[in-house]
């Protein structure tokens, strides 16, 4: 036997794979975080310094004479490390580099997202008509691999539903600002609103939209037919010549009315949209208890109201309703206002300025 690390190993047979000595010498030299790939090969180069025939330890371990004596001479040449025995990094010495220089590759990019269908052959013309240069259709490709620049009909659709929807536009809840902060002396009102949805014998539905200022409590409601963002603009714009233009803020909840056409009368009329959290009422408290006020202290009081809002024009439902209001905004107390009447209120703060009067006259379709 020859002086190998296994010269005391024992007895073995070649018609295993792996010997029972294989095990011996393991338990004899821990090999820590050795692969089982570089621990067969130590193995095998251990055998082969016990018989020292290189043809039956290539036969028994199943490999060329060749590769043996890769293994072997790397093995011997590090000192016998066993990290030498280790697959090594298959990486390419050199690589090829990219002779597009940045400058253009930002504007491949951009071409790119700028038409996003467009093939690179198609891309090659433009670039060359918008830029007057020459560019290889392998580079854009690689520039399109690079920045993933490949077309999504499901995001696609995503973003034109959000454009055709109106909610690319990020919504300004109402836990991130403080509304007040925007009041000034022009502007001194932040209404908050919300909807009243009715249901009345035979599958009629009626919708009340109603607006409360958080402080001063000044309030306005209207009956609707349907609960539209055009009834929503409606609204609204009859709020604001009720205050006679003075709302810095309006807040509400994330119903369908309170988009597109509502929006657009916000923008028009310079108003602050801010919306509530969802499913959070607790986000809108005063509207929601001024929603129970019109309930309890009017509909169910008034006997007329119910079965005028089974008429087609609701003419007559709202100017109920406005007298209501009227008596609302300048003659009931409220407690929280120190029982004086909101109009009341308002007119100690700007100092005897009056507000415009809520005539019936507004309810005209």
């Amino acid at each position: 036997m020859g002086s190998g690390k296994l010269s005391n190993a024992g007895t073995y047979s070649i018609t295993y794979n792996l010997p029972y000595w294989y095990y011996k010498f393991v338990k004899a030299h821990p090999m820590g975080e050795t692969s089982l790939l570089a621990e067969k090969r130590l193995s095998m180069i251990e055998f082969y310094y016990q018989i020292k025939d290189i043809s039956t330890a290539s036969r028994l371990f199943k490999i060329s004479r060749k590769t043996f004596y890769k293994w072997l001479n790397k093995y011997e040449q590090s000192g016998k490390q066993l990290s030498s025995l280790e697959d090594g990094s298959r990486i390419p010495h050199t690589k090829r580099q990219s002779l597009l220089s940045f400058e253009d590759e930002l504007k491949v990019k951009h071409l790119r997202q700028k038409y996003i269908r467009l093939g690179k052959v198609k891309l090659q013309k433009l670039f060359k008509t918008e830029y007057g240069q020459y560019i290889s259709q392998s580079h854009i490709s690689s520039v399109i691999r690079k920045y993933d620049l490949y077309y999504n009909p499901v995001t696609a659709k995503r973003i034109r539903s959000k454009k055709i929807k109106g909610q690319g536009k990020r919504k300004v809840r109402i836990n991130e600002i403080n509304p007040h902060d925007y009041l000034t002396e022009q502007k001194p009102f932040f209404f908050t609103t919300d909807t009243i949805v009715l249901y009345l014998p035979y599958g009629i539905k009626r919708y009340i939209l109603t607006a409360i200022e958080h402080e001063k409590k000044i309030a306005y409601a209207r009956c609707y037919k349907n609960k539209s963002s055009l009834s929503a603009f409606d609204f609204l714009m009859r709020l604001s010549a009720l205050v006679d233009g003075k709302i810095a803020a309006i807040l509400s909840d994330n119903g369908s009315e309170f988009a597109k056409y509502f929006d657009e009368a916000c923008n028009r009329l310079k108003i602050l949209h801010v919306y509530s959290r969802v499913n959070t009422p607790k986000d809108n408290p005063v509207c929601e208890r001024f929603n129970r006020t019109i309930q309890e202290e009017f509909m169910e009081v008034d006997e007329y109201f119910e079965s005028l809002l089974t008429e087609s024009d609701l003419v007559e439902a709202n100017q109920r309703l406005t007298e209501w209001l009227i008596f609302y905004n300048f003659i009931r107390p409220h407690q929280t206002l120190d029982y004086m009447s909101p109009f009341e209120y308002y007119q100690l703060q700007v100092n005897k300025q009056k507000l415009l009067p809520m005539y019936p006259t507004l309810t005209i379709t």
